[in-house]
């Protein structure tokens, strides 16, 4: 899938369409950005929209690369200007509200937990490099980091799909409609 988006945004990138082009290279390296729905999955349902093809990157491609595909693109990147803007916006409006309402309980529980697994990293990481025979942990060394592991794989999930849940549950007609 990598190789096809990284393709697509070089291939946009070419014809002159630089915006298109970055929108789907977010994509890049990150967990199927174009399905979950993020700004390259939307970049891409611009361009397939615009090229009446299927919403998959591979067909998009594949128009891109046709003949007379410019002017298309040249339509499509003026819409992926228009959502791009939208898109920051948003952003900066949800940092903005954030430090209207100050510094509250929840940011703190955020800040603790994140302190509290690079903490754990570092007492095992520094026991089992330093530890020599003076710290003797009540379990062997790769139990710990499983566990260890365990408890920071749970709050990544908690917090990260959490944060993505919030962002995609209005579109299935959960929350609040922006």
């Amino acid at each position: 899938m990598s190789d096809i988006l990284n393709t697509l945004a070089t291939t946009l990138a070419k014809q002159g369409a630089p915006m298109l082009g970055t929108m789907i290279g977010t994509a890049i390296g990150g967990p199927a950005g174009a399905a979950v729905g993020g700004v390259a999955g939307k970049a891409i349902e611009i361009l397939a929209d615009a090229f009446g093809v299927p919403a998959t990157p591979e067909a998009v491609a594949d128009a891109v690369e046709g003949k007379g595909a410019t002017p298309i693109i040249a339509q499509a990147e003026a819409q992926a200007l228009k959502l791009w803007e939208i898109e920051a916006r948003r952003a900066t409006d949800a940092q903005a509200a954030e430090i209207d309402r100050g510094f509250g309980a929840w940011q703190f529980w955020r800040g603790a937990w994140q302190a509290l697994i690079i903490g754990g990293w570092t007492i095992i990481l520094l026991s089992s490099v330093f530890g020599g025979g003076r710290v003797v942990p009540m379990l062997p060394m790769a139990e710990i980091v499983s566990a260890w592991g365990s408890v920071t794989l749970t709050w990544l999930a908690v917090f990260n799909g959490g944060h993505t849940l919030k962002e995609i549950a209005p579109s299935l007609g959960f929350g609040r409609k922006r």
